[in-house]
C-alpha cells in the first residue's frame, strides 16, 4: 500500500508498470492518495521489492506499506516513507527502536506518543494485532494519511 502525494497517479502506475509491479486499485484524495500493487513482480522468479525512490523524484512523496514482506517465514510489516527520491526513513515493525535512512528519528516523537518505544513504552504483549495498529495509527497521525474505508466481509 502506497500513498503519495507530489506526483500523478498515472505517473505513478507506469513507474510501478515499469517494475514489472502490477498496480491492483487506487483512490485520490486532497491531500494523499493511494495506490494498492502487487508486492512481488509479474515474472515468478521476480521476489525483489520495488523500487520506490526513483517513483518518486522531484518533490513527489510516498509513504509504504508492506504489509506481508514474507509471510512463510513470518516477517512483520514494514513502512518507509521517501520524499524527492531519497528515502527518509523506514523500520520494521519487528523492531521499531531500529530505523534507518537520511533522518530515521523522524517518527521517534510520534512513536514514544504512542508508548510503542521510549520510556513509558508499554511492554510487548501477546497482541501483535494492537502493536500493528498502534503503529499504523501513529504514523498515519504524523503524516496526516486519510483514513481508508475497509469493508467488512463475514466469512462463513
Amino acid at each position: 500500500m502506497v500513498f503519495f502525494r507530489g506526483l500523478s497517479t498515472d505517473a505513478l502506475t507506469q513507474g510501478l508498470l515499469d517494475q514489472r509491479r502490477i498496480p491492483l486499485a487506487y483512490g485520490k484524495g486532497p491531500g494523499w492518495s493511494v495506490i494498492l500493487h502487487d508486492l512481488f513482480g509479474w515474472n515468478s522468479d521476480d521476489y525483489s521489492e520495488a523500487d520506490y525512490g526513483p517513483l518518486c523524484a522531484a518533490g513527489g512523496e510516498l509513504a509504504v506499506f508492506v504489509t506481508e514482506p514474507c509471510v512463510a517465514k513470518a516477517h512483520g510489516p514494514w513502512f518507509s516513507y521517501y520524499r524527492d527520491g531519497r528515502l527518509i526513513t523506514g523500520f520494521s515493525f519487528e523492531n521499531l527502536r531500529d530505523p534507518w535512512g537520511e533522518d530515521p528519528d523522524l517518527l521517534r516523537p510520534s512513536l514514544t506518543r504512542a508508548r510503542l518505544i521510549g520510556p513509558e513504552a508499554e511492554p510487548d504483549r501477546d497482541d501483535w494485532d494492537d502493536h500493528e495498529e498502534r503503529t499504523v495509527e501513529a504514523i498515519a497521525d504524523f503524516f496526516r494519511l486519510p483514513q481508508l474505508e475497509m469493508p467488512q466481509v463475514e466469512v462463513g
